[in-house]
């Protein structure tokens, strides 16, 4: 169950970057599709906490590596969407569900 939420929550994280991404360029325009990108950050939040929380219930320890993420998706979204900020800030949280994925792969999580 643990590897199953830290690899929900990393492509749920990548999909919100690449949306942020695609609307920041202009490759979609989202005058009428604001709530996509809220609604992934709302997903990718929520898998985050969750799977950030199973080696409490779990043996798995691979989501241990979560728990600095939840600073980014906490500061982000004080962040001014048109300022340089808010994707470096976005962006911090990658080495985290980066590290979860590999040491998903590790015996003992």
């Amino acid at each position: 169950m643990a590897r199953r939420l830290v690899t929900a929550a990393s492509v749920a994280y990548v999909v919100n970057c690449l949306w942020g991404t695609a609307v920041a360029v202009r490759v979609i325009r989202t005058k009428k599709l604001r709530f996509v990108h809220h609604g992934l950050f709302v997903v990718t939040a929520a898998l985050t906490g969750v799977a950030a929380t199973t080696p409490v219930w779990t043996r798995d320890r691979s989501a241990l590596f979560l728990l600095p993420a939840l600073v980014p998706l906490a500061v982000a979204p004080r962040t001014d969407p048109r300022a340089g900020a808010h994707w470096r800030v976005a962006v911090t949280a990658a080495p985290s569900y980066l590290g979860a994925l590999l040491a998903r792969g590790r015996p003992g999580g």
